[in-house]
């Protein structure tokens, strides 16, 4: 598999553990939900950002002059 493929793998790797970490452990002494609703909104900016520029570069094997014919 491509190095880029992995880089993007690790990458949703560690916005899942945030998605944990940062709410429950991180603003768990926040008197207000807001810390983590705050937090939330930009973690869901950042995630489909990231998706988006995914699919941007998204081609399939035939566009990228890989694999067999159609």
């Amino acid at each position: 598999m491509a190095k880029g493929f992995w880089a993007w793998i690790a990458w949703f790797l560690f916005l899942f553990l945030l998605d944990f970490v940062v709410p429950f452990v991180w603003l768990k002494n926040v008197p207000k939900i807001w810390g983590s609703f705050l937090f939330w909104v930009l973690w869901i900016t950042v995630a489909i950002g990231s998706m988006f520029f995914i699919f941007l570069k998204w081609r399939e094997p035939h566009e990228r002059g890989e694999g067999g014919q159609i």
